[in-house]
């Protein structure tokens, strides 16, 4: 698989919250970030159609419930991913 295909199979989001959400599902993974020349950090979650549900489910306002501990820990991580090295 080209890196190209590769790419097109990921979702990716800049949001914090919603990608704090997706984090601390067991429904997908997050599987990296792209900072792009802007400085705009993109994280990365598989499988594709998977985040892009629980997304729609968020805005929705049907997403599945989190533990809040579990999710201000995915918060907090990835602040740290943003701000970190």
């Amino acid at each position: 698989m080209s890196g190209n295909n590769q790419q097109e199979n990921l979702f990716e989001i800049k949001d914090i919250a919603i990608s704090a959400f997706l984090y601390s599902t067991d429904l997908v993974k997050l599987v990296g970030k792209r900072r792009i020349p802007t400085g705009e950090l993109f994280f990365q979650f598989a499988p594709k159609e998977k985040a892009e549900e629980l997304a729609a489910s968020y805005w929705n306002q049907n997403a599945p419930l989190i533990q809040p501990k579990k999710l201000f820990s995915a918060q907090r991580d990835l602040k740290d991913m943003i701000f970190g090295s």
